[in-house]
């Protein structure tokens, strides 16, 4: 009797051994694809976020509608041409092109005063501390000048809104006919960054040495017409993919790359005539592609042409 309990509970083991084996492998088999799809679902999101990465050096210096409309604090600024009506971005203030010029010793549209700045500024309702997104129609040019008088003045937080008004109108959002007000504050500008500026002297250095470089970034027809001896054309639209856009990273840099403007440059001097188009370059040079030595010519062809200096045709 007790041999045959001992078979029974034998038996009894065995199969009890072989459910559970079999359990813990259809468990296995049931979780292996969820493993599997967790992993995929990561590729895909992973994918995403380096197809959005255009390898900008400051990406934070752009901002899409998207990102524009759900900012929160910022100031935007409207420069479009001040007699186009309505457009307006909601809340955006308007600053005067003209009033970010100066003439200087008979060159027109030049940098003005530090002190011509901090009145502009602060007449509109911005402060130091700021974060100013500016807008125009041009595909950024004239945000670009802005940018680059208010950069030259020491404000940290400048962006451009890629696209400018045709992005904010194609992403649906609303516009007014009027733009908006802000209670005028005091604007305490710094002294100007020498070091964002080339002059006359610089430009007329570069034609006999090598690692200053000119870029001429004016139209074709104005680059034929006459130029700087051994300045490099790159037009400033050359950043630009046909939407307005920003190329990406990769594109810009081969751009410039494989006309010998590399970072190792002494000085970088984009110009076009009156230091507008310029500035966009020096934008995509510094901000997106993180060039350290790039000085927008202040004078440009204005203060070229009148000098006197060497004109190549």
């Amino acid at each position: 009797m007790l041999k045959a309990l001992k078979g029974i509970l034998a038996i009894l083991m065995v199969s009890f051994l072989i459910v559970s084996a079999a359990g813990c492998t259809a468990n296995q088999a049931s979780e292996q694809p969820v493993e599997a799809n967790e992993i995929e679902v990561e590729e895909i999101v992973e994918e995403e976020e380096v197809a959005d990465d255009r390898g900008y050096h400051r990406p934070e210096s752009l901002v899409t509608a998207d990102e524009l409309n759900s900012m929160e604090n910022a100031i935007i600024v409207d420069f479009r041409d001040a007699k186009l009506p309505g457009g307006y971005i909601p809340g955006a203030i308007q600053i005067n092109r003209g009033q970010q010029f100066a003439e200087i010793e008979g060159v027109a549209n030049m940098l003005p005063e530090k002190e011509v700045i901090e009145n502009l500024l602060g007449s509109a309702g911005i402060s130091n501390n700021d974060t100013v997104v500016i807008y125009d129609a041009e595909n950024g040019l004239w945000a670009a000048r802005l940018w680059w008088t208010m950069k030259v003045y020491g404000h940290e937080d400048v962006r451009i809104l890629e696209g400018g008004a045709d992005a904010w109108k194609n992403a649906g959002f609303n516009t007014e006919m009027s733009a908006d007000s802000l209670e005028a504050t005091t604007y305490t500008a710094k002294d100007a960054n020498e070091s964002m500026i080339a002059d006359l002297d610089m430009i007329t250095e570069s034609i006999d040495k090598e690692n200053l470089v000119v870029i001429d970034t004016r139209s074709e027809d104005e680059w034929n017409d006459g130029r700087v001896p051994g300045a490099v054309w790159i037009e400033w639209t050359n950043a630009l993919n046909s939407d307005g856009t920003f190329k990406n990273a990769d594109e810009l840099r081969s751009i410039y790359e494989s006309n010998g403007i590399t970072k190792d440059k002494e000085a970088i001097m984009p110009h076009c005539k009156s230091a507008v188009r310029s500035a966009h370059t020096m934008f995509v040079l510094t901000e997106l592609l993180g060039y350290e030595n790039v000085r927008n010519y202040d004078g440009s062809w204005i203060e070229y042409e009148k000098s006197g200096c060497p004109i190549e045709i």
